[in-house]
Formats: structure tokens, sequence, C-alpha cells
């Protein structure tokens, strides 16, 4: 029985990387969020949704419980969150589909 995951991601959804290693090496290579300064504190990860259908570089998520109401306004991001983005997407020169922006993502697990 598959499992139902539901979470809200602030990133952008991008067309898959012609080479994945390039964009794991780049994530690999990030310094900890805990050692950069507040301004800049913000660290790219990586989002693979269903069989990789989407792929979503993001700096922050918020799981979100069944039956759960957020606001929308209470999805707040770190103008270093959009840097962070930015940085990856520029490094790497990915084509963004949509974003930065808090992505609404259901997942089965």
């Amino acid at each position: 029985m598959s499992e139902h995951s539901v979470y809200a991601v602030f990133g952008v959804a991008i067309e898959p990387p012609e080479d994945y290693r390039a964009l794991d090496s780049a994530l690999a290579a990030q310094r900890p969020a805990a050692e950069l300064p507040g301004s800049e504190r913000a660290h790219v990860g990586l989002f693979m949704v269903g069989d990789s259908n989407h792929i979503i570089l993001g700096t922050a998520s918020k799981p979100l419980e069944p039956c759960e109401l957020v606001p929308v306004s209470d999805l707040v991001a770190h103008p270093a969150d959009r840097k962070a983005l930015r940085g990856m997407v520029e490094k790497l020169r990915l084509t963004v589909l949509t974003g930065p922006d808090w992505l609404l993502v259901h997942d089965l697990d």
C-alpha cells in the first residue's frame, strides 16, 4: 500500500539536467548552512517527485499533515533562499520551469 506525502518546498522546478553527476557534485560541494553568515544561510537540496516526473531544487520544506490548514502567508522564505537557488541554477545552467516560490507537493512513497 502506498503512503502519501504532502509538503511545501520553497524552490524551483527544473527541467531534468543533462548531467546529474554535475548537479550532485554541486549540491555536495555546498558549505553547510550553519557555517554561513546569517544573511547567506541557505542550503539547496534536491527533491524528486514521483518517478522523477518533477525535479525541484529547494532550500526549505515543511511537511504537511492530513487535514492540516497552513496559510500560505505563514510559509516565509528568506532572501538568502532566492539567492542560493539563483546561484545554483546559473552555475549549472539549468532551465527553470516554475519558481522560485512555495511549491505544494503530493507524492506517493
